[in-house]
């Protein structure tokens, strides 16, 4: 499986409607919203080894069941949403406190002391778009209620070579430059291909493209 993110600043809340507009020849259906939340933390300790970096991102997406992914110098751990009861097991032998909080709170709530937000992103109501080559997720894009820009993200599942994903990818690329002014971010998985993880490859390209 391919994915690529693009990102415009120099998009309009109007620019989501074109989009749609010019894809609408080779739609083949319109599928479900989704939206996303990218918060980026700093570190407020100071003599940090060399080459760590002191900011933290966690990015969560509803639409892949709402698991969120935390990254932090170039690793990432996936977590899901704490929607059931802690296991006995691990309040026994003094792994839970028997509670079930979600990492953003743990941050807040217990860890305020070294972390601090920087940064809240969203992508609220986001469209669907399967085409004959693609599945592509649009959303307008804000951050403390101001327009930033719009989100694309593009998602293949056929069994494709890296090339032939690219020439899809090109194709939704030149509709954009057809409708945007200006340059706009891009990035697409670049990680082993033995080794890939859809998620956690989005999640990577979701701060490439929206941390600056």
């Amino acid at each position: 499986m391919h994915s690529t993110v693009i990102f415009s600043e120099k998009a309009t809340p109007a620019s989501i409607t074109e989009f749609h507009d010019i894809l609408s020849n080779d739609l083949v259906s319109i599928k479900e919203k989704w939206s996303f939340e990218f918060k980026t933390y700093r570190l407020t300790v100071k003599n940090l080894p060399q080459g760590s970096s002191k900011l933290m991102h966690v990015i969560t997406f509803t639409n892949r069941d709402n698991q969120s992914v935390i990254i932090k110098n170039n690793s990432a751990i996936v977590t899901s949403p704490a929607t059931e009861g802690v296991q006995p097991s691990l309040t026994l032998n003094g792994c839970s406190a028997g509670t079930l909080d979600t990492f953003d709170n743990l941050l807040a709530s217990k860890l305020s002391n070294l972390w601090t937000q920087r940064q809240n992103i969203k992508g609220d109501f986001g469209s669907t778009f399967k085409t004959t080559e693609l599945t592509v997720r649009a959303t307008n894009v804000f951050s403390y209620g101001g327009f930033k820009g719009l989100l694309i993200e593009l998602e293949c599942e056929d069994d494709v070579s890296d090339g032939e994903f690219e020439q899809r990818v090109m194709k939704i690329r030149h509709l954009l430059d057809d409708m945007l002014t200006g340059e706009y971010r891009v990035c697409s998985a670049s990680m082993d291909p033995k080794n890939r993880n859809l998620i956690c490859d989005l999640a990577f390209q979701y701060v490439k493209v929206l941390e600056v």
